[in-house]
């Protein structure tokens, strides 16, 4: 049975570059995202993971793949962000005003997709049904910022409309231990890896670049 999770969310994908809904499409990692997971494996190495349950989505894929931890590797749909339905692929950073509920808004669903509640569900049976009995002692998920966040509220027993006073980078880290019969957050959203408190000297330094 696990007694220890790593949760990270993928590095950062073309859709996250290009302010567009992805969801559940296959958009890669960037050169950048590539990089971050890159980082991420030096911390991870000596942590002696033993399963890797992924999402099945490509940037996570790709993700799970530059960790490059030799072990076990599981992926399943059910670690898939938030289905934006007929607004995939639509770019929402022309227009944030008219697309921000879909970001903050925990019930708010795009015609044909999920909302927060929908992707807590699936992640919460997920969880049960597969991470927490894993045989292995220390498991990674890599996920995506909405199956991450939705869970981590139920953890906490915050309510579900407060989701978004979590947040979580590309490539972040967060670590849950069992201890005394429940889970607790041990670590959240850790980018030490990068020597950074956030991306934004990393995005800075990649503008820069392309100038």
């Amino acid at each position: 049975m696990s007694e220890t999770i790593f949760l990270v969310r993928h590095g950062e994908a073309e859709s996250n570059e290009g302010k567009y809904f992805s969801g559940w499409g296959d958009d890669p990692l960037t050169d950048l995202g590539q990089r971050q997971a890159t980082v991420l494996r030096k911390r991870l190495l000596k942590e002696g993971i033993g399963r890797i349950f992924c999402s099945d989505t490509m940037r996570a894929r790709q993700t799970a793949s530059a960790l490059r931890l030799e072990c076990p590797l599981e992926y399943s749909p059910a670690l898939r962000e938030k289905s934006y339905g007929k607004y995939e692929g639509i770019r929402w950073g022309d227009d944030e005003d008219k697309y921000d509920r879909f970001h903050t808004d925990a019930y708010a669903r795009a015609p044909g997709g999920e909302n927060s509640l929908d992707v807590q569900k699936r992640a919460v049976s997920f969880f049960n049904s597969r991470v927490y009995p894993a045989k292995e002692e220390k498991v990674l998920v890599v996920s995506h910022h909405g199956p991450i966040v939705l869970l981590s509220c139920h953890l906490l027993g915050m309510p579900i409309k407060n989701w978004r006073k979590l947040r979580l980078g590309n490539c972040g880290l967060c670590i849950l231990t069992r201890e005394g019969g429940m889970w607790r957050v041990k670590l959240w959203n850790s980018l030490s890896h990068f020597g950074l408190s956030s991306f934004s000297p990393m995005l800075m330094k990649e503008k820069k670049g392309r100038a």
